[in-house]
């Protein structure tokens, strides 16, 4: 039992190559991705995600590769899911943050606003969608072949073009963390 809890304490302590560490967000490497081209891949993504659009075709751009399986279906998922995410952005308790992840803004106006019932949809909704975002920048810098620490640049460059894409009333985070809404 006690090795159980050791191996668990060092994997904890030490995080997960795959997973993000929530405590430490790096400043977003640019000098090793091909910016203009991941922008231009992101905000392509990005709308055909808003517009459910489940057939997007986004071709591979200036070393930026889409044509791998796992980054089509994780777009493709993204894009069914998407009448929901917007759902839940305007019902104004979910943001977009800057680490490119959606997130339940969880507070007494939500919990009143909503039954046990929609907060476990809901759960289950961003989880969903913050799986795929993931999946979809690592596949992105793997296919790529993008070091690992330029997961923080194209986790900014897809924050970017999802704010781009958001509709007035909808939350996300600005540059100094606060929750915003666009269009006020």
């Amino acid at each position: 039992m006690k090795s159980r809890l050791l191996v668990l304490s060092i994997v904890v302590a030490a995080g997960c190559s795959t997973i993000a560490n929530p405590f430490v967000h790096q400043k977003p490497d640019q000098s090793s991705v091909p910016m203009d081209a991941l922008k231009t891949v992101a905000l392509a993504i990005e709308q055909a995600v808003e517009k459910g659009d489940r057939d997007a075709v986004v071709a591979d751009q200036g070393g930026i590769v889409l044509s791998d399986e796992v980054v089509k279906q994780a777009i493709r998922t993204r894009a069914i899911r998407s009448a929901l995410v917007t759902e839940m952005r305007g019902s104004g308790f979910a943001c977009e943050k800057r680490n490119g992840m959606l997130y339940v803004l969880r507070s007494t106006k939500y919990k009143k606003a909503t039954t046990s019932k929609d907060r476990d949809r809901d759960a289950g909704i961003v989880m969903s969608e913050n799986t795929d975002r993931w999946t979809l920048y690592e596949g992105i810098a793997k296919t790529s072949k993008l070091p690992s620490r330029s997961l923080s640049a194209i986790e900014q460059a897809f924050f970017d073009a999802r704010v781009q894409c958001l509709r007035e009333g909808q939350a996300y985070e600005d540059a100094s963390g606060t929750v915003v809404v666009k269009g006020q």
